[in-house]
């Protein structure tokens, strides 16, 4: 069994392949809003920790050294 497109009969899909775009449509239509629950927060966690100083990207050792030959 074939599925044509727009009724014209030399444009034949192959129900596998339109199954199978179709379940990628669908999935990654779900799938998106989780991973804007998920990462829109965990972003701003990041920032703020930033901001506080929980996250540094300076190398406390390198610190320490630089400190000490003042």
């Amino acid at each position: 069994m074939k599925l044509s497109i727009l009724e014209y009969e030399d444009r034949i899909v192959p129900l596998p392949l339109f199954f199978s775009s179709i379940g990628l449509m669908t999935g990654f239509t779900v799938i998106f809003p989780f991973l804007g629950i998920i990462t829109l927060p965990a972003a701003v966690l990041i920032v703020v920790s930033i901001a506080n100083g929980d996250i540094t990207f300076i190398d406390e050792e390198m610190n320490l050294i630089k400190f000490e030959e003042e």
